[in-house]
């Protein structure tokens, strides 16, 4: 639980707005020790990277990392970043339960970033909302302007480096301490001593995402024979002028293709579970007999790579990692509303055809693991 915190007051006057500042938001944070990030560093699968200032220049490489080389990085002035941390570390993922006061399928992930004296991505902006939890040591924060994709940036650089940057806010956060930021604005981290941050990132689609998916999307629906028509307005205007009238049927002809409800929620549900790393096999298994292993005291876990979310239109649909699956509200409730899956539940729901379905099917492809109680 989130402490020295109203969730109220957050989502009326912050929230999308303006900065934040909670105070000792968090009572332990020794969820992750540097040397356990770095060996995440070293692994193929992780995404990592090491930003540094070399004689006035940024340079960024890309891991995996061997452990010689981190081992020998200099005392001060680079960073570590390690993306998707909570789908590894258990104990990370727990950190996600403190912001269960906004949907769960607008998260990103928890990035963890460890540096030395000194450390620092420099001054920069992103397009999603970000709370910044201060692990051990300190880190000071410096939060200015609200930018767009008009701002210009440091040119010939590795790095997206804003040229201008007027901080409004300086704050150094002690470990426990937790910083929250509106997309697009402005910020600079330096780390004050070897410290680790843990960024917890909510991304939501772009105009252009959202166009691009939803037109290509419609597009496997829409059927070539139909067709503008003209109106008797439009066949009034001159021979070479093309109406008002006929851009207004166009428009007209777009909505109705677009906007569908079905087709908008369906798009919008495969694309917010899509996996952050579907590159990775998930390795599923079995669903036979899946109940009795349950009565015999395996449970049902989500798999922390996996993403759910679930749609009423016309009925339930329950997304996870970018498929959807129709089945009763109550299952989709149960996988997706709550922090953990209630065994017992599923085995009440799999009473029907279709909710039994799903389940094996989530099973299957390594959505739904099974645990030891």
């Amino acid at each position: 639980m989130l402490l020295n915190f109203d969730v109220s007051d957050f989502l009326h006057n912050y929230w999308q707005k303006k900065p934040m500042v909670i105070r000792q938001a968090f009572e332990d944070v020794q969820w992750l020790e540097p040397n356990e990030l770095a060996g995440l560093a070293c692994e193929e699968e992780i995404e990592s990277r090491i930003i540094s200032q070399v004689n006035n220049k940024w340079q960024v490489e890309c891991g995996p990392f061997e452990e010689e080389q981190l081992s020998k990085m200099p005392e001060q002035d680079w960073t570590l970043l390690v993306q998707g941390v909570d789908q590894w570390v258990p104990q990370v993922q727990d950190v996600l339960r403190s912001f269960s006061f906004l949907p769960s399928w607008r998260l990103d992930d928890i990035m963890v970033s460890f540096a030395p004296v000194g450390g620092t991505v420099s001054q920069h902006y992103d397009f999603f909302d970000v709370f910044l939890i201060q692990g051990e040591g300190s880190r000071t924060w410096q939060v200015g302007q609200i930018c767009d994709s008009e701002s210009e940036l440091l040119p010939n650089t590795s790095v997206r480096i804003l040229k201008e940057f007027e901080p409004k806010l300086e704050v150094t956060l002690a470990p426990g301490d937790m910083l929250y930021i509106p997309a697009k604005h402005a910020h600079l981290g330096v780390s004050v001593e070897n410290s680790m941050t843990y960024s917890v990132g909510f991304r939501a689609p772009s105009i252009r995402d959202i166009v691009d998916g939803v037109a290509t999307s419609a597009l496997e629906t829409l059927k070539e024979d139909e067709r503008y028509r003209d109106s008797l307005e439009s066949l009034n205007a001159q021979r070479g002028e093309i109406p008002g009238a006929a851009i207004q049927k166009l428009k007209i002809m777009l909505e109705k293709a677009l906007t569908n409800d079905s087709l908008v929620s369906r798009w919008l549900g495969e694309y917010v579970t899509e996996r952050k790393y579907p590159e990775l096999e998930l390795f599923g298994e079995d669903s036979e007999n899946w109940q009795a292993r349950v009565e015999a005291g395996e449970y049902l876990e989500r798999n922390p790579a996996s993403r759910f979310a679930y749609a009423k239109l016309n009925g339930c649909e329950l997304f996870v990692d970018g498929e959807g699956f129709a089945c009763s509200l109550a299952l989709a409730q149960a996988l997706a509303d709550q922090e953990d899956v209630c065994s017992t539940t599923l085995l009440e729901l799999a009473c029907t055809e279709l909710d039994e379905c799903v389940i094996a099917a989530l099973i299957e492809r390594g959505a739904l693991l099974f645990g030891e109680e």
